[in-house]
């Protein structure tokens, strides 16, 4: 009984705002969304203007801040990062395998190299990058991170076996995820990218189109060369 309380339980969110904060009206949004939906089982929400000490307290620097469990975010954020972390936490509570929040972390926090190792101990792990990538919750920061993992693989046969992964995240509606899969496909050095990428050239969204064109125009060169 206790076991099943204890994997049905939603976990609780903490925020941290300011009267003068711009991003925390929307940001509580979304979190009131959460506890509607069930995604977060509680929200505690403090106003640092009425209770300055917390600021010390939770070592924030800049509001919105936000923890879901035991993953914090700072600024604005998107409804889909905040869901992100509520699965993650939810994960945490019922003891599943969360590798893939832990290479969000240490992507996020500049740890780049650690995961890089870890995939080359286990190249299994670098679908956790891939899901991380199709994730429209997935913030800059760890894009970023994610940007660095395939340029260190760049033309390798582990790159060019996620071909038909990136394949389909050229079609994902979020125009984020179409252009960095378009980008991805231009390092993997395998004419199999080709066709993809001239599609990728009539994206509806002029700036995906462009990485899709740039990125096509990269690997006929590696490919001429």
């Amino acid at each position: 009984m206790n076991n099943t309380q204890t994997e049905s339980k939603a976990p609780e969110a903490l925020m941290l705002l300011s009267g003068s904060c711009s991003f925390c009206p929307s940001v509580l949004d979304s979190l009131s969304k959460m506890i509607k939906a069930g995604d977060i089982g509680s929200l505690k929400v403090i106003n640092l203007e009425r209770n300055p000490e917390a600021m010390q307290e939770y070592q924030v620097r800049s509001v919105p801040w936000v923890r879901i469990g035991k993953y914090e975010l700072s600024g604005a954020q998107t409804l889909e990062a905040l869901k992100q972390r509520a699965v993650w936490a939810q994960n945490d509570l019922q003891h599943k395998d969360n590798s893939v929040a832990d290479f969000d972390f240490l992507l996020s926090d500049g740890q780049v190299n650690k995961v890089i190792q870890a995939i080359r101990d286990d190249p299994e792990k670098m679908q956790s990058i891939m899901q991380l990538l199709g994730d429209p919750g997935t913030v800059l920061s760890s894009r970023i991170g994610i940007g660095v993992v395939f340029e260190e693989f760049a033309n390798s046969e582990l790159l060019r076996s996620l071909i038909p992964q990136l394949v389909e995240l050229t079609r994902h509606e979020d125009q984020r995820i179409r252009a960095d899969a378009y980008h991805y496909l231009g390092m993997t050095g395998d004419p199999e990218a080709l066709p993809a990428l001239e599609i990728g050239i009539q994206d509806k969204d002029k700036e995906v189109s462009e990485i899709a064109r740039d990125a096509l125009e990269d690997l006929q060169k590696k490919l001429n060369a």
